[in-house]
């Protein structure tokens, strides 16, 4: 005898959108409706099941008729009340599982530092996502696109789940309203639906990509899988995943919404495996490496002048911010610019000077300077 749900809170949750979407999804037909009341639901592959949904939350009967309906569908699908409860809730979402396998997990728990460290990579993953929708980079910077901003104050994370430790995303995905023919197979797909797929693609690109690195033996397979989505946030994310108790693999899995069509064209499984991390770390350093913070303003004060005796031009070392982490970022500047830095540097004033940003070894430098001044007060408010 399966459990029934009698938690009327619980119940009470339940939207009748995401119901009906599910409904559909489970090829459910709309037989009669009551308009602002109910509809009533036939199935041809059960002719003796029928639902009722109510149209409204406000509804005097909601919790009784969502009762019915958790019945009626345990008994067609030969599945648990709290099963299906949990897909009626999830049925407006896809659902992102990140499980992190390992012998600390394998109770279903986890130790709080390694907890704090998989949601926090969790998220950058999604926000790695979220940016490659937008436009896919090599390197994401600390300014991040403000549609992917959006998104991320929308995507949520859902319960966790036994099986090791499992963590789950829930992305919310609005409801197809019109139908699609072949050709347009997924027409004007949601940016939430969008990143998703861009998740579950560019994970399974980085494994491919590190696979044949390392027979290669060269960077060029990562490079080639920067326009699905692949980047050095999302290699790091996933390297900083497995540190958590030595994991062997990191599984994610898509449980995609059943208000959409299901994409055929990705992954809605991907396993990285110990294996491949060392190649995947090594490839978010040579991405970092190969970076350009193009026009970046670099402001603060002059810690350090060079000039070769008898020249003119010279060089300005700047103890400025670059991605919100204080670097000493090196300038050449011309005669003109080398004195003004010098009297910045005697009388403490800050200096400001935008170009192109790169880091190399262990300072940052800049090419391609221009406007190299003093620092105004409302410049040094701004930074």
């Amino acid at each position: 005898m399966r459990a029934r749900i009698t938690d009327e809170e619980a119940i009470a949750a339940l939207s009748p959108l995401n119901v009906v979407g599910y409904l559909r999804a489970k090829g459910w037909e709309r037989y009669s409706e009551a308009t602002g009341r109910y509809s009533v639901w036939l199935n041809e592959t059960y002719p003796d099941a029928e639902v009722v949904v109510p149209a409204r939350r406000s509804a005097s009967d909601f919790v009784s008729l969502f009762s019915a309906v958790l019945a009626e569908l345990a008994t067609t699908e030969q599945r648990s009340q709290f099963d299906i409860i949990r897909d009626l809730l999830n049925s407006g979402f896809d659902l992102v599982r990140l499980a992190a396998r390992s012998e600390s997990t394998s109770g279903g728990s986890i130790r709080i530092d390694e907890g704090i460290q998989l949601f926090e990579q969790a998220r950058e993953i999604v926000m790695a996502a979220a940016c490659a929708t937008v436009r896919p980079r090599a390197v994401f910077h600390a300014r991040k696109p403000q549609q992917a901003n959006e998104y991320m104050e929308q995507a949520r994370f859902g319960q966790t789940e036994h099986g090791s430790y499992v963590l789950t995303i829930l992305s919310p995905v609005a409801p197809q309203l019109h139908e699609f023919s072949d050709t347009d197979l997924f027409p004007e797909e949601p940016f939430q639906r969008q990143v998703v797929r861009t998740l579950a693609r560019s994970m399974g690109l980085a494994v491919e990509a590190a696979e044949q690195a390392s027979m290669q033996g060269n960077f060029e397979p990562f490079q080639n899988a920067v326009s699905g989505g692949v980047s050095a946030n999302l290699c790091e994310a996933i390297a900083g995943l497995h540190k958590i108790g030595e994991a062997p693999e990191l599984a994610v899995s898509v449980a995609w919404a059943q208000n959409r069509p299901t994409p055929t064209d990705t992954p809605s499984r991907v396993v990285v495996t110990r294996d491949v991390i060392p190649a995947i770390s090594e490839a978010a350093r040579i991405f970092r490496s190969r970076d350009t913070l193009e026009a970046y303003l670099v402001q603060g004060p002059v810690v350090k002048l060079e000039r070769a005796e008898g020249a003119a031009e010279g060089k300005a070392t700047i103890y400025a911010p670059v991605e919100d982490a204080l670097r000493k970022v090196v300038v050449s500047l011309s005669a003109a610019d080398y004195d003004r830095a010098t009297v910045a540097h005697r009388e403490f004033r800050p200096v400001r000077v935008v170009g192109n940003v790169r880091r190399e070894g262990r300072s940052y430098h800049v090419y391609e300077p221009t406007g190299f001044d003093y620092a105004l007060e409302d410049d040094e408010a701004q930074t």
